[in-house]
């Protein structure tokens, strides 16, 4: 069995090898932008944000 740490070594080979570039543009590509999202889970998501901030904390971006 692989441990974690050899497993996300052989993923980046991997997209190097693809010449798959992680940047913020193409991680903001990927990202769920919520159009199909049940009220409940937006409702949840606020709830996150909320609870981030009151923490002193910067939220996950979300799209609710």
């Amino acid at each position: 069995m692989r441990d974690l740490d050899s497993f996300l070594a052989e993923v980046r080979a991997r997209k190097a090898q693809l010449g798959l570039i992680d940047t913020p543009e193409r991680t903001e590509a990927m990202r769920n932008r919520g159009g199909r999202r049940t009220p409940e889970k937006r409702a949840l998501l606020r709830r996150i944000d909320e609870r981030a901030r009151a923490a002193g904390l910067e939220p996950i971006r979300s799209y609710y």
